[in-house]
């Protein structure tokens, strides 16, 4: 053990090396053959132990000027043993050559000096290495302090008789040096166990030669009182020791551990309670044996005990809200589930002990559009619904492995023995169960949810991985609106790197106006001519060139991109129809509708003011929504359809006849046209079923009062199905492929210019 300076100055390694011979010589003194020689030279015993004494308090003094660091403690630490020394210089010089020597002497009152300077040193190392002190470091370091004094008290208050001979001055200097003793056996392990059972060399070299130097004394005391004290024997030896220990401490690197060691956790929790069973032993051996304890250290023995019945009773009300804690800190509080740290430990505790070849099942199920009702209906109702899924997944899931919130709106599912297929099915069970309605205040809510699984050790063997792909499988579910999807290891890894690339990127695109809008014509059947175009969103990406909604718009969806990104082509659209209406094109614009869009309640004041802004009419705007809204608060939806009607704006259902179509739904929508899909219009005069939907969606709209769109013509003879069927408007390839407005203005300038060609041509 280092305590020596590495830079030490020469005169003080000479010092340590002195030190160490002189206390080899001490130890040597005491065996026979020595010991005759020093009974015949008893001038070396004395010039000895005053050259220890000397050379540790020089040494502590050394420390104290040549260290800036806790210099304050090691000075009073040099002054207590340089007045130790000074007492034993001064006995061995003068005193000892009295007969007899006076008592008490100012070498009494030398090493009486010891303790208080002692007391204080220790006092100031101990500020030095603890701020606060908590309730129960108090209770230890009373614990400590009064089983130390009570065990010390016995040995130097049992047969002391000072009280009653000699003088006053006699008795007193007779009751200081036990009384000091006691002091500073308490107050060592007191201050220990106030420091936090630091278990640093410095604290516990110190204590331990303080101690050494008590225990020397008490040894010294009885062997007094019973006359069979010789100079220069064990018990000289055990001071010498106890200053070199001193010493040793002083010389010692401060250290600061990161982290609490198991040494001191260890002790902090043993000896308050072996010191606690020492004081109760010391009552016991009182009362069993009949034995005569001293008052005083009954009186202490009582004081530990019942310091360490309320430290108890603090360790057990710790321990509780520990526990508490520790189940608070794993359990969501809103939802009451396990949240994501109680799922990440026990999916590691899982994988740990996995016999490789046994399967774990991982899934993340992310609620759909959540962030839309949260910001259509406050985050009050959105809480709400979030404990209503809790409560629907935990019954539906039943236990077989572990459920948790893992944040928002996204939750974890641990199966720690089901398979591909087994997970498969109580997933599906999980998603149909949330597919269910909920019933919240005054609404009625309909959800769905996107889950991506995987399993161990297909998808991966650690919980990082693990966790990646099902959560990029739970990506590719959103995206497709399958519900559920399977990882699929190394693509998924793919995958997920292109979708969080592809999301920064597109948040940039819309800082820096990157997206374009390309217009599709579409033909009024009664006239002839082109009424309108309807707006289709693209991304102009830098390095990627052109990129077509399905590459970004369930991205930017989940993302609560979609309102900012509509917001844009809103913005786009309104001023493409100033400029074509400056051109003489009297045009209508049709632009999609998100869901999340009509649950925006500012959607409607924003519209009015691009309109104003652009001095556009509100019949030349047409929106468009999907059916979707028919199953996600239709009643919210309503209100908003109805609001932007009012203003004066057409209304369209896109994509009629691919969702959940519901006549109870359109009736009550406020909305002017149907707009039916691709998938009945492009196969209407081949198929027969085609036609059949298409001939009487095309009754329904009319009887409805509204008209209908029919997109995805893209030959002549489906044109030619519904002009005779009495369609109202038609869009397609056959017509026009979606362009850009400055490639598409001049086919339509040509186009109403015929138009109008031929209507003159007609009137002639």
């Amino acid at each position: 053990m280092r305590v020596v300076p590495a830079r030490g100055r020469g005169w003080l390694r000479a010092g340590f090396a002195l030190g160490l011979v002189l206390l080899i010589a001490q130890f040597v003194a005491i065996l026979p053959g020595a010991r005759a020689w020093m009974d015949r030279h008893a001038g070396m015993h004395d010039v000895l132990q005053d050259a220890i004494y000397v050379l540790a308090a020089v040494l502590v003094a050394a420390r104290a000027a040549r260290v800036r660091r806790d210099r304050g403690a090691w000075l009073l630490m040099a002054a207590g043993l340089g007045c130790y020394a000074a007492g034993t210089v001064y006995w061995v010089a003068v005193l000892a050559r009295m007969n007899p020597p006076p008592y008490p002497s100012a070498a009494d009152v030398m090493w009486l000096a010891y303790y208080p300077f002692a007391y204080a040193a220790l006092l100031r190392l101990l500020r030095a290495r603890r701020g606060r002190i908590s309730a129960p470091m108090w209770l230890d370091g009373l614990i400590a302090s009064a089983c130390a004094a009570a065990l010390a008290s016995v040995v130097f208050l049992s047969g002391f008789t000072g009280f009653s001979a000699g003088s006053v001055p006699a008795v007193l200097v007779s009751v200081a040096y036990p009384i000091a003793d006691i002091v500073l056996a308490g107050l060592l392990l007191g201050a220990w166990a106030l420091s936090g059972w630091h278990t640093e060399p410095l604290w516990i070299l110190l204590l331990a030669g303080m101690g050494i130097n008590t225990v020397a004394n008490g040894i010294h005391m009885f062997d007094t009182a019973h006359g069979s004290y010789t100079p220069g024997g064990w018990t000289d030896a055990l001071w010498s020791v106890a200053l070199a220990v001193i010493v040793a401490a002083a010389w010692q690197p401060r250290r600061r551990p990161s982290a609490r060691p198991p040494a001191r956790a260890l002790v902090g929790v043993a000896l308050p309670a072996v010191l606690a069973c020492a004081a109760m032993a010391l009552l016991l051996y009182g009362s069993l044996r009949n034995a005569v304890v001293p008052h005083t250290s009954s009186l202490l023995a009582a004081a530990a005990i019942t310091a360490a019945i309320v430290r108890m009773l603090l360790t057990v009300r710790a321990v509780e809200s520990l526990t508490d804690a520790r189940r608070q800190a794993r359990t969501d509080d809103l939802t009451e589930l396990p949240n994501r740290r109680l799922f990440q430990e026990r999916l590691d505790l899982v994988l740990r002990r996995r016999d490789p070849r046994e399967p774990v099942a991982v899934a993340i199920v992310d609620l759909d559009r959540f962030k839309e009702i949260n910001d259509s209906f406050g985050h009050h109702l959105g809480d709400q619904l979030l404990q209503l899924v809790a409560a629907r997944l935990s019954e539906a899931f039943g236990g077989a492995g572990l459920l948790a919130r893992l944040g928002g709106d996204e939750f974890g599912v641990l199966l720690p023995d089901a398979d591909v297929d087994r997970a498969r099915e109580v997933m599906t069970d999980l998603l149909t169960a949330l597919r269910h309605p909920f019933d919240l205040e005054q609404v009625t809510l309909h959800i769905d949810a996107s889950i991506g699984l995987a399993v161990f050790p297909d998808h991966g063997a650690d919980r990082s991985t693990l966790l990646r792909h099902a959560d990029n499988a739970m990506y590719t579910a959103k995206s497709e609106h399958s519900g559920l999807s399977l990882a699929n290891a190394g693509a998924d890894d793919d995958i997920g790197r292109r979708r969080l690339t592809t999301l920064e990127e597109l948040r940039t695109g819309l800082d820096n106006g990157e997206l374009v809008l390309h217009y599709q014509p579409q033909l009024d059947l009664g006239c002839g001519t082109v009424a309108g175009v309807e707006a289709l969103v693209r991304w102009n990406h830098p390095t990627r060139g052109l990129v077509y909604p399905d590459g970004f718009l369930a991205l930017a969806e989940h993302a609560g991109l979609i309102g900012r990104l509509t917001m844009q082509v809103l913005d786009m659209a309104v001023e493409q129809c100033r400029a074509w209406r400056d051109a003489g094109l009297d045009l209508t614009v049709a632009v999609n509708l998100s869901t999340s869009n009509l649950h925006d309640p500012t959607l409607p004041a924003y519209i009015a003011a691009t309109l104003t802004r652009h001095g556009v009419p509100p019949a030349a705007l047409h929106l468009e929504v999907t059916e979707e809204i028919l199953m996600r608060d239709a009643a919210r939806a309503t209100e908003t359809l109805a609001q932007l009607r009012a203003m004066g704006i057409r209304l369209a259902v896109d994509d009629y006849g691919t969702g959940y179509s519901s006549l109870a739904y359109l009736h009550a929508l406020p909305v002017d046209d149907l707009k039916l899909d691709r998938a009945f219009v492009g196969h209407c005069d081949t198929d027969p079923r085609s036609a059949a939907i298409v001939k009487s969606t095309v009754e329904l709209a009319h009887n409805l009062g509204m008209r209908l769109i029919a997109e995805g013509v893209e030959n002549e003879a489906v044109l030619d199905r519904l002009r005779r069927w009495d369609c109202d408007l038609v869009q397609g390839y056959h017509l026009s492929r979606p362009q850009a407005p400055e490639r598409l203005t001049p086919w339509l300038l040509e186009r109403q210019e015929s138009a109008t060609t031929a209507d003159i041509a007609g009137r002639a």
